[in-house]
């Protein structure tokens, strides 16, 4: 039988105020809270379907939406098999010449490394593996279960000579991450014929450098599919905007715009950017980022951009994880979770007062 309770908005409001540690919480306080989050979450999601159902968007299911200007334009294969989780990534180094606030790892002693200088690590498994390992793994997946493979995690091209033996070893679609400082004439060109389909500029990542903008125009001469892959946000959103006519002619096929997701260490970094939500109990992200790829979509389709943009929203990445695949021995695909135990007693103050009249049953 279900029990429900009426707890009044006053009640709620003190023990948010009081608890200075999760431990002094109930079960019952925790599922209050949990309840707000979801309240609010579905307020957010419901102004983006109001959005969406404006604009005459490609939207395979309720989860996925991206703009094509015509019928011609293809979505990159890498993202039709990260829809159904049928890729995998490729951690060979843990070194990286950036150093941006948005990173999952920023605060991170310099040091710190993951994956040993002679070690390579697969998707989620997170296991040591050599060279020879690393085949292996990769011919089990490889025969129908991975269409995929990405490199990333920090900057690949940092140790492109450790890439050599695994890349052209693979046979199926692989695509990399890259801020786009090494992407240089002779990495692209050596790239291409190691076996490499796809190339994605983080640009943000060196806000929009002339380098990187240059690199990634050479791109488009040499690998056969070149995208941009930046988190959305208030600085990256201003640069799409002065930078548009040299991104429309620039002979990318896509840009995938992922919300910026949050982490305990990098909160603080980006409070300008407004009020936050949980998608799902997972990422953490700020309200006016979804909006922001929205913006951008609206200004695609008034000046009809020749190119995919690809939503990569946390919804999208919710209806990936769900299609998980794994085993005792394989682990295939890619799912995230947040490293938030709870958010800031100021979040839950504000979705109570925006929310809550008088009580909430729960």
């Amino acid at each position: 039988m279900e029990i429900k309770r009426k707890i009044p908005k006053d009640e709620i409001l003190e023990f948010i105020n009081g608890a200075s540690k999760l431990k002094s919480l109930s079960e019952f306080e925790k599922n209050v809270l949990l309840t707000l989050e979801h309240i609010h979450y579905t307020d957010v999601l419901k102004k983006i379907k109001e959005r969406q159902d404006e604009l005459n968007l490609f939207r395979p299911n309720p989860f996925i939406a991206f703009y094509k200007p015509s019928k011609k334009f293809k979505i990159m294969p890498s993202c039709l098999a990260c829809l159904d989780n049928k890729i995998t990534h490729i951690r060979h180094s843990d070194q990286c010449n950036c150093d941006c606030d948005f990173c999952y790892y920023k605060g991170e002693a310099p040091d710190h490394r993951m994956t040993p200088k002679w070690a390579y690590r697969e998707s989620i498994t997170r296991f040591n593996l050599d060279v020879d390992e690393m085949k292996l793994l990769l011919s089990k997946q490889i025969s129908g279960k991975v269409q995929a493979v990405g490199w990333l995690e920090k900057e690949p091209l940092l140790d492109i000579d450790k890439m050599a033996p695994i890349m052209e070893f693979i046979n199926s679609y692989q695509y990399l991450y890259t801020n786009g400082i090494l992407a240089t004439d002779d990495n692209l060109k050596r790239l291409k014929d190691m076996g490499l389909n796809e190339i994605r500029f983080n640009l943000q990542a060196t806000d929009f450098s002339d380098v990187v903008l240059s690199n990634m125009i050479k791109a488009c001469d040499i690998i056969d599919n070149v995208c941009i892959e930046t988190p959305i946000y208030s600085k990256s959103y201003k640069n799409f905007i002065k930078y548009k006519e040299l991104i429309k002619s620039s002979g990318i096929k896509q840009i995938n715009m992922p919300e910026l997701q949050l982490q305990p260490t990098t909160a603080q970094l980006f409070l300008g950017e407004g009020i936050v939500y949980r998608h799902r109990r997972g990422y953490v992200s700020p309200v006016s980022s979804r909006h922001y790829v929205y913006d951008l979509i609206e200004l695609a389709i008034k000046e009809n951009w020749p190119l995919v943009i690809n939503d990569c929203s946390n919804d999208t990445k919710f209806y990936r994880g769900v299609t998980l695949y794994e085993t005792q021995d394989i682990h295939c695909g890619i799912n995230y979770k947040t490293e938030f135990s709870f958010l800031s007693g100021e979040y839950y103050r504000y979705v109570l007062d925006k929310y809550v009249e008088a009580e909430l049953e729960i």
